[in-house]
């Protein structure tokens, strides 16, 4: 059994039901931390991670949110040799994003752009049930066959209501895909801002990977003067600001070099523009206004890339 050391300690295996029905199960083993130079604190840590897990996809599956990865139940074994293992059981997927796109001979613009509407309504089905993702990566979006793309792996989301082990965290998700102002010291963000600030950001990345192949935090990153990357200058947040808006705009050409019909870049630029800006103060919804929901609302983002399927599945754009 192999280990994961992101402050849980787990792995993944796929699983045959006798009946031929397969499964994705993921293991939580508690012995392993019996090796950490604090095993009690460490058990404590494992057991609340996995608990709050459970409650979330649990949460997501009582509310029938087709966009998010179904759990089938769970449970606790003890292998022969080992300690108790807590286990998760989810419905089985093709594999993620990356692998699909390894597997591709041609660009094929409609099941991009198809994967991005069910990403975004993924995420737009999780804040409407007031949880906000924050790991959102390539290799948590899952290809499902005929039921297209879900999102998966909430341990590290966040609840308004019910408490995480990850809530005290400056970032609780993955770093190489965190936005700036949760990498930087010093900003000064809203609760919302922080948490569906984050997954706008991170939603906006998977726009440009999808026709770059890149991250956009290491191409953000890339593009800064080398003493102001973040593992590289403890300035704050504010003073590389400038920076951080002239390295998007690098990234911006770069993605407008991967995209040769005009109509479709206008599109596009507008929805990277929106969720992925460096500053988060101008990160949203540019229809917002303030006596009307959330500048973090996506329903308008959700009816454009719905539009742009639509649009491509037509052959409206041509080549890219």
């Amino acid at each position: 059994m192999g280990f994961q050391t992101g402050g849980v300690f787990s792995c993944s295996y796929r699983i045959e039901h006798p009946d031929g029905r397969k499964a994705f199960l993921k293991a939580m083993d508690f012995e392993a931390a019996l090796s950490d130079p604090d095993p009690a604190g460490k058990l404590k840590e494992l057991t609340e991670a996995f608990v709050f897990e459970r409650t979330i996809v649990e949460l997501c599956g009582s509310r029938k949110l087709s966009r998010v990865i179904r759990a089938l139940g769970s449970g606790t074994t003890t292998p022969p040799g080992r300690g108790v293992v807590q286990y998760l059981i989810f419905e089985m997927a093709d594999g993620d994003v990356r692998k699909q796109l390894s597997q591709m001979t041609n660009f094929n613009l409609l099941w991009r752009l198809k994967c991005l509407h069910h990403l975004f309504v993924a995420i737009q089905q999780l804040h409407g049930s007031q949880i906000a993702h924050q790991d959102i990566k390539p290799s948590n979006v899952l290809g499902c066959g005929k039921d297209g793309h879900k999102i998966a792996d909430l341990g590290r989301a966040w609840h308004a209501m019910i408490a995480s082990p990850f809530d005290g965290n400056d970032c609780a998700g993955d770093t190489n895909y965190a936005p700036p102002e949760l990498l930087y010291s010093g900003a000064a963000i809203a609760e919302e801002e922080r948490r569906r600030g984050a997954d706008f950001y991170a939603l906006g990345s998977m726009i440009v990977f999808m026709f770059t192949g890149l991250r956009m935090t290491a191409a953000l990153m890339s593009a800064m003067p080398a003493n102001l990357r973040r593992t590289h200058t403890t300035e704050s947040y504010a003073n590389v600001l400038p920076e951080l808006h002239h390295a998007f705009g690098t990234v911006l050409s770069q993605l407008r070099a991967s995209i040769q019909n005009d109509e479709l870049w206008v599109e596009i630029k507008a929805l990277v523009e929106q969720t992925c800006n460096p500053d988060i103060t101008k990160r949203g919804d540019k229809g917002h206004t303030a006596k009307i929901g959330s500048r973090f609302g996506l329903q308008r983002f959700v009816s454009k890339l719905a539009t742009l399927c639509a649009r491509a599945e037509l052959g409206k754009f041509g080549a890219v």
